[in-house]
This record gives structure tokens, C-alpha cells and sequence, in this order.
């Protein structure tokens, strides 16, 4: 029976460093709603009527998600500064995408590069990156698109079923709920086997006094 309480004790362990470090993804997943930046794209060879077309069209897809409470690229400029949007749209460090995640106080950061393949600044094929930093996850998520200027609304919408809903959190999914309970009768039995484990090793070590004859 002692070995399986010191087993035990061990898996307690092992498994809440396991809950400690998947945490705070799991905790964003029950979020009503999660926060949401979009600073926009730096465009090379594009005109200013196709980039505003193109600009709007990522901003009402992520506003328009229920779950998302969406920062634009208007609130960010107006929170951080022109200039420090554009430095991170032109050469963005990891550790400047990072800080300013936190400057706008956002799970998720949306931003990209486009360079237009065509040398009419009307007739646009887009080739670039579209990018999110994942805040709760500490990680990026990056995809190389190739668009049509003159199908936005459906490119759009695609790189939506393929990028954007992958990367954000699915709304009140069973999986967190059934984590928590999970989590909950983790540490009601952790914390019963603990005090027993203690309870047993003080009886053992001041033992039962001897009875005088």
C-alpha cells in the first residue's frame, strides 16, 4: 500500500506540471470572448483603393466572429503609434511582436506582407505572408498566401477555413469543461492521498508507546 501511495504521489507531480504548463491555453478557451489585434499588412506595388478593399475585408471576417473582441488597426495606431505599428509591419522582431501583443493587451496578433506580382497597381495577384501570434501558446503561426485582388471576398473567406478558425480558440468546447472536472477530482484525491501520506509517515515515525506490564 506504501508503494502505491509514494506511485501516486509521483503521478500528482508529474501530471500538475502538466496541468501548469497547458493551463493557461485551456483558460483562454473558456473565454467568452478572446481579444483579438489586427494592425493590418504592409503592401508593396498595391493602390491605396485595393489595400483599404483588402485591409477591410480581414477586419470584418475577425470582427464579425462572435467570440472575438477585435482590436482594429485604427485602435492600435491610436494605443501604440503609427510608428510602431509600421515598424513591426516592415521588419518585425519576435520580441517587438511580443511587446506589442501586450502594449494592446491581445491573445491573438494578426499582420502580414504583401508584394502585388503585377506592375498595375489595379490589377492585383498578392504574394506574402499572412502571420498571428499566438499569445497564450507563445508561439507563431505563419501561411504563405497567394491572392487575387479581383476575389477577395472568396480568398478571404478561404484563408479563413484554413488559417484563422484553425488558429483561434474554438468557443465553449466540451474538451475544457471535461478538463477542468478532470482537474477539480485531481486535486481532491491529490490532496486526500497527500494528508495521508503524511498522516502514515508521522505514525510510523513516532510509533505506538510501549505498554507497561
Amino acid at each position: 500500500m506504501r508503494l502505491f501511495r509514494k506511485r501516486f504521489l509521483i503521478w500528482f507531480v508529474v501530471v500538475s506540471v502538466i496541468i501548469y504548463q497547458f493551463y493557461p491555453s485551456v483558460a483562454f478557451a473558456q473565454r467568452d470572448k478572446v481579444r483579438v489585434g489586427f494592425i493590418g499588412f504592409k503592401f508593396e506595388g498595391v493602390g491605396k483603393v485595393a489595400q483599404k478593399d483588402i485591409t477591410n475585408s480581414v477586419l470584418y471576417l475577425l470582427a464579425g466572429k462572435p467570440s472575438v473582441d477585435i482590436v482594429s488597426p485604427e485602435e492600435a495606431v491610436s494605443i501604440v503609434g503609427r510608428e510602431k505599428i509600421n515598424s513591426v509591419l516592415s521588419l518585425p522582431s519576435e520580441n517587438e511582436v511580443v511587446l506589442l501583443s501586450h502594449a494592446l493587451g491581445v491573445d491573438y496578433l494578426f499582420f502580414g506582407n504583401f508584394v502585388n506580382q503585377n506592375a498595375d497597381t489595379n490589377n492585383v495577384t498578392l504574394v506574402g505572408t499572412f502571420e498571428c501570434f499566438d499569445r497564450p501558446k507563445g508561439r507563431f503561426h505563419t501561411v504563405e498566401i497567394t491572392w487575387r485582388y479581383e476575389n477577395i471576398d472568396e480568398e478571404v473567406k478561404k484563408i479563413d477555413k484554413e488559417f484563422i478558425s484553425k488558429v483561434l480558440p474554438k468557443k465553449g468546447s466540451v474538451m475544457p469543461n471535461v478538463f477542468f472536472i478532470l482537474v477539480f477530482a485531481l486535486i481532491i484525491f491529490g490532496t486526500y492521498f497527500l494528508i495521508w501520506e503524511l498522516g502514515s509517515g508521522a505514525s510510523e515515525e513516532v510509533g505506538v508507546p510501549p505498554t507497561t506490564q
